[in-house]
């Protein structure tokens, strides 16, 4: 009698239902798909599905439903680390629902946190980075031995982390795939486009009919807050391969919008440009979005040109701070004069998202707030990003801190809350810089409560940056359609056409006044009338 693998569950676990942000923001889960099309690309025999609690957020309910009809034979599990709390959540159900089947863990919360996913019994091995050579080869051991591989002799799974008598064993590190041209495109046959039909992503573009590209991997920077950062290589796809699964998406599937999810598209500038000119070329009438953050300082005006012609309506341009020292030292280096400049002239031709940081490890007051003014002169921006710093395990920047035991332990409660609070919430969560004297992290809780408090009145309310963005926003969508974008940036539900128009009449208020807003309460007010 054979044992080989019948059934193989794929869970993608991002969907958070008491966080603050919205429900509504996900994406395809492209890491999933793409292990899942390895894996039948080498078992086509093998049936394989894809559950993903964002298009299924009753999954304390519906999952067990599922484990019990399908009867899976081996079952995948991914998370970023912000989801670690449901992660165990799920992993109970599978322990109580179906405690033989073997739990592979993988994504960035198994690979930064899998002495603990191990320890607790959540997970049985973890796959740690890329994982779709490691997966196939998990299957090949488990049809051999009907066991996962816990060797700790020459020859263990490389790749991989597992428990052995009670003492966690990370072996080799696995080879990178070298020629990213040779992996199976994502597996859109096993998710359903449908289920995404009221689903946002940080594009914030209410477009539907959409697929997520990866035309690269890695990145030649060495930010050291980036969950990539100790990566020494960018490995990037042939100009041919990615025009040729966009069409194979659009002829197959009916896609006419591609988001780009690379950590760095457009380095070097001579291959973005090479790309952009093809699809320009060989897929007319498509559009674009770059969500993730393109390098500002590597953007000339011949790039911007070519992105245009290609069909781009987004794109994000990641900043952090403008402090020349905090560049240096968190290993982006950025040219932020350059950037600027960049900044300025594409914001005003593409919807355009900014990623601004407080709370690095050293940073004062001061260097803060004058990255603050700095996003406040950039009037074109549509989404103004405030990210306050977070440290995770295994990160250069958890390095740096050399945070103890204690402060280790408070540093993942924090990181199980929200990410991205709405917009007039309040802050309970406490920042890391709480647990560090002042000399390693300046700002504490009350500072970042304040610098809060100063982003919303000097970006977030600015009537110039609310009147240049919407007329942005209008050469691309509808004025409902640019509801449902502000819907998204605002993290609010209840963002209506009249909430819009009343933004719109505050902004035009102010400026007929020459006067910016008095402070929060007055862009509050307008925005809730």
């Amino acid at each position: 009698m054979s044992n080989d693998l019948k059934r193989i569950l794929l869970i993608s676990v991002d969907y958070s239902p008491d966080a603050y942000q919205t429900s509504q923001w996900g994406m395809h889960p492209l890491g999933l798909m793409y292990v899942a099309a390895a894996a039948q690309k080498a078992f086509p025999e093998i049936e394989i599905r894809i559950y993903q609690t964002l298009t299924n957020p009753n999954y304390e309910e519906d999952l067990p439903k599922l484990l019990l009809e399908f009867q899976p034979d081996l079952i995948g599990i991914r998370a970023l680390s912000f989801y670690r709390n449901h992660f165990r959540t799920i992993t109970d159900l599978i322990r109580a629902h179906q405690p033989e089947c073997p739990v592979v863990g993988g994504g960035p919360h198994s690979s930064t946190s899998y002495e603990e996913l191990l320890r607790t019994n959540q997970i049985d091995l973890a796959v740690l980075g890329e994982g779709e050579v490691t997966f196939v080869e998990i299957i090949k051991a488990l049809n051999n031995n009907t066991r996962i591989p816990t060797s700790r002799v020459p020859g263990a799974l490389p790749g991989t982390a597992v428990l052995v008598e009670g003492e966690v064993i990370k072996n080799p590190e696995r080879q990178k795939v070298d020629d990213l041209d040779q992996l199976p495109w994502p597996a859109y046959n096993l998710i359903n486009l449908d289920d995404f039909e009221h689903i946002n992503d940080i594009s914030h573009l209410p477009l539907k009919n959409r697929a997520y590209m990866e035309t690269s991997r890695g990145c030649p920077y060495k930010c050291f807050y980036c969950h990539i950062a100790a990566e020494k290589l960018l490995r990037q796809r042939t100009t041919e391969s990615v025009v040729s699964e966009m069409r194979h998406l659009k002829d197959t599937y009916g896609i006419t919008h591609f988001n780009f999810v690379d950590d760095i598209f457009n380095v070097p500038p001579r291959w973005a440009k090479k790309t952009l000119a093809a699809i320009a070329k060989e897929l007319p009438g498509i559009t674009l979005a770059f969500p993730n953050g393109l390098r500002a300082d590597q953007l000339d005006e011949e790039l911007l040109d070519l992105f245009e012609a290609a069909g781009t309506v987004q794109m994000a341009l990641a900043i952090e701070t403008v402090t020349p020292r905090l560049q240096k030292f968190i290993g982006k280096n950025l040219k932020v004069e350059k950037a600027q400049k960049i900044i300025e002239l594409a914001s005003p031709r593409f919807i355009s998202t900014g990623f601004f940081m407080v709370g690095l490890p050293s940073e004062t007051y001061a260097e803060a707030e004058q990255t603050i003014q700095f996003a406040a002169s950039l009037t074109h921006l549509l989404d103004p990003v405030f990210n306050v710093t977070r440290i995770y395990r295994n990160s250069l920047i958890w390095d740096h801190l050399q945070p103890t035991k204690e402060q280790g332990r408070l540093i993942d409660e924090q990181t199980s809350g929200s990410t991205t609070p709405k917009l007039f919430a309040r802050l309970d969560d406490q920042f890391y810089g709480d647990f560090f004297d002042d000399a390693a992290v300046p700002l504490k809780t009350e500072h970042v409560r304040e610098l809060r408090t100063m982003w919303l009145r000097e970006v977030q309310f600015n009537p110039h940056r609310i009147h240049n963005s919407y007329q942005v926003a209008r050469r691309f969508l509808s004025h409902q359609q640019t509801v449902e974008t502000y819907r998204s940036v605002l993290n609010d539900f209840k963002f209506t056409v009249q909430k819009l128009d009343s933004m719109l009449d505050f902004a035009d208020r102010q400026l007929a006044k020459q006067n910016p807003p008095a402070g929060v309460i007055g862009g509050q007010a307008a925005y809730a009338s």
